[in-house]
């Protein structure tokens, strides 16, 4: 009877933790989703770039500028595309193995970790695709339109990239938080708990019906997956496990 109970009390607390990880799954997933319909549209709007046909004759740019030009609408359709493939494969995968990972708890931090890691660099490149942008659209005004027009509007522009750069870094000064400062959902004193198996799994695959049933006493059945923390984690995960 206590051990039913002391097992009902870690199974709540371990459940509650498991609401808190979610919460964190669903955050970076929604962040995710974010940032690939936006990225989806700037990649479009940096494709139909690439589409219009050059000024030839008389109004044929320098080949420097239209090097420069198409180098930097194709990276910007690169950095863009790589969000929309990265975040696409984090918010289907990490989510599946968070819900049906079969080492349970240690799957849920691997997934949330996993989100954790990525979310910096696929955020950068976003941002860095929406800057390159913005001066390729700087060159496309000088390859199009005369030299006096494309220095007026030039202007705003480069008011509107610097506007880009300085509330960028303003803003992830305020709100970004280092490493000691955030809060994990996960409870370390709960680790030895996330070792044990799938009960139910494991009773089936050693048959303790059929053992019990021959007279055998000692068919106890304490499924440890071992194994759950000893593959490779990313980079800043990859502290909190042990190979």
């Amino acid at each position: 009877m206590l051990q039913l109970k002391k097992n009902q009390i870690v199974t709540n607390v371990s459940e509650g933790q498991i609401e808190i990880r979610q919460q964190e799954v669903d955050w970076y997933c929604s962040n995710y989703n974010t940032m690939t319909g936006q990225a989806a549209m700037l990649a479009g709007f940096a494709f139909s770039f690439i589409t219009l046909p050059i000024p030839g004759g008389e109004l044929a740019p320098h080949i420097v500028l239209e090097f420069l030009y198409f180098v930097l609408t194709c990276s910007t359709i690169g950095l863009e595309l790589g969000v929309i493939i990265i975040s696409s494969y984090l918010s289907v995968w990490a989510p599946s193995l968070a819900l049906r990972g079969s080492r349970g708890t240690a799957d849920l931090h691997k997934a949330v970790d996993t989100l954790k890691d990525y979310q910096a660099l696929t955020f950068y490149c976003f941002m860095s695709g929406w800057i390159i942008y913005f001066v390729a659209s700087i060159l496309q005004i000088w390859i199009y339109y005369r030299s006096h027009i494309a220095a007026f509007v030039t202007i705003p522009f480069g008011c509107i990239i610097f506007a880009i750069f300085w509330y960028s870094y303003k803003l992830t000064m305020q709100l970004y938080l280092g490493e000691s400062q955030v809060v994990s959902g996960k409870i370390e004193h709960f680790q030895p708990y996330e070792f044990v198996g799938d009960i139910d799994k494991g009773l089936h695959e050693v048959n303790m019906v059929t053992a019990r049933a021959g007279g055998n006493t000692k068919a106890d059945y304490a499924p440890v997956a071992s194994e759950a923390l000893s593959e490779f984690k990313p980079k800043l995960a990859s502290s909190n496990y042990a190979k």
